[in-house]
């Protein structure tokens, strides 16, 4: 999803701008960051042999397919 924000998010804004609701551009926002390096990020660590990952974190948004 993040992907297809940020190819057609310049397109879609320049037509649409003046008749999307602040909601939905907060909507937009939060799935364009979600599960990307642009979010929040958390260590994710095995307790039994300390192999640890990097993990960002999902937006949460109601909206968002991957949430």
């Amino acid at each position: 999803m993040s992907s297809l924000i940020e190819t057609f998010e310049a397109q879609f804004l320049t037509q649409y701008r003046d008749l999307i609701l602040p909601s939905h551009l907060k909507a937009l926002y939060a799935m364009k960051e979600c599960r990307t390096s642009l979010s929040h990020l958390m260590e994710v660590q095995c307790t039994e042999c300390d192999h640890h990952l990097i993990m960002p974190h999902s937006c949460g948004h109601r909206s968002c397919p991957h949430c």
